[in-house]
């Protein structure tokens, strides 16, 4: 029996520096997450619920703080404030009054996120961006048409 001798034309050469440079690219990037590249950094956020029931102000107080939930699962991001204002609604006349049976109620959410290249913060699995109407999720509250109305990153939280 006789063994033939491979011999390698130009489709071989491609499909080995295909796999090689894929190789690279994924070492590079599963590497950079291994090697303890990133940097968690403080954020600061604020949540408006508008138009909640009146009753709910002094509740929520109850519930602060409280880690952020998604799926079940608890995250190192915590509600720690919550402020009432007067709802306001359009009278008759046209003018705008507060309205005794509605409140907004302003979160003020804290926590760590990781930095990247770009920073994108998350809680959970929702971007926290100002603007974005997220679900605020803790054990024991749920808003789920709030909206995100400051982000910061200070130095320091504390």
């Amino acid at each position: 029996m006789s063994q033939k001798k491979w011999k390698f034309n130009v489709i071989d050469i491609i499909a080995v520096v295909l796999i090689v440079a894929v190789g690279v690219f994924l070492a590079t990037k599963i590497g950079g997450k291994v090697s303890g590249e990133t940097q968690i950094v403080p954020i600061r956020y604020t949540v408006l619920a508008e138009n909640q029931p009146a009753a709910l102000a002094e509740s929520v107080k109850a519930y602060i703080p409280g880690n952020l939930m998604a799926s079940g699962t608890r995250y190192d991001i915590q509600v720690v404030d919550v402020q009432s204002t007067p709802s306001l609604v359009l009278g008759p006349d046209g003018q705008w009054v507060k309205d005794p049976n509605h409140v907004d109620l302003t979160f003020t959410v804290e926590g760590q996120v990781e930095k990247g290249d770009v920073l994108v913060a998350t809680a959970g699995t929702q971007e926290i961006r100002a603007g974005k109407e997220i679900i605020l999720k803790t054990e024991y509250i749920e808003f789920e048409e709030a909206i995100v109305t400051s982000v910061e990153y200070p130095s320091s939280i504390g």
